[in-house]
């Protein structure tokens, strides 16, 4: 890669209406560090950055870092950021450039694996969620030269042979008493279609307790859980339901 400039960055941005940082910062140790950070702006993305040459050469992935071997996410390379950007979190306001809240979702160093001649990289994570390894490739998607492809890498056999696991929603069951100690929580008993929901790179699929198809039949409540989100890919338990004027469904 090319040695870093910020200039780009700096022309962004504006120091007097935004806290973001401008580059102060120094290496802070001798292995290079990379950040995610989950970034809730006019569309919600994650932005992946390396430190690179002083430096954080970034990238915004729509979808977030895929998480499963042989899985790839669109990735924007964008322009490089300052070192010190790797702990910024907190609002960039309304009307500057990116405006919306920033967080940190990941963190940690890396190993470089493999740079090659068109600088494309292979990187060893070492994060508290990301621990594996990436690849970047410049596949100039559409013809633009910007449109990247991050991939997760296939570690080793028995990784790759990892079933997806099923899961059940929790059901009730009728009792004389409620139960009483420590330990025990309560929820609303809602009238409606009980669903697991499978969150993976921000897309969501619903199916319900029988395993039916739900995604169709709840396409908007389907768009709507990755925004409520801080995280690309969960699952999650709940009930589907209408509430009336008065909260009841």
């Amino acid at each position: 890669m090319a040695s870093r400039n910020l200039t780009e960055y700096r022309r962004k941005r504006n120091p007097k209406k935004t806290s973001e940082p401008f580059g102060k910062a120094k290496k802070r140790g001798k292995q290079p560090i990379f950040v995610v950070q989950r970034h809730d702006a006019r569309r919600l993305h994650y932005d992946f950055r390396l430190e690179r040459d002083g430096a954080l050469a970034s990238w915004a992935v729509p979808k977030g870092v895929p998480l499963e071997p042989g899985q790839r996410a669109l990735a924007v390379h964008v322009e490089d950021h300052p070192l010190d950007y790797a702990g910024f979190e907190g609002e960039i306001p309304k009307g500057q450039y990116g405006a919306g809240t920033v967080e940190i979702w990941d963190q940690g160093t890396y190993e470089l694996v493999e740079e090659k001649k068109d600088g494309g990289l292979t990187v060893r994570l070492r994060g508290k969620r990301l621990d594996g390894t990436w690849t970047l490739v410049p596949a100039k998607l559409d013809g633009d030269p910007k449109n990247w492809l991050l991939l997760k890498k296939r570690e080793d056999a028995a990784q790759q042979a990892r079933p997806t696991r099923d899961y059940s929603p929790m059901l009730a069951t009728l009792e004389q008493q409620v139960p009483k100690g420590p330990g025990w929580l309560f929820e609303v008993k809602w009238d409606g279609f009980r669903a697991i929901a499978r969150v993976t790179q921000a897309e969501a699929a619903l199916t319900s307790r029988q395993g039916n198809d739900l995604t169709q039949r709840f396409s908007t409540i389907r768009a709507e859980i990755p925004k409520a989100l801080k995280t690309p890919d969960c699952v999650l338990d709940g009930e589907v339901c209408a509430l009336d004027e008065q909260g009841r469904s």
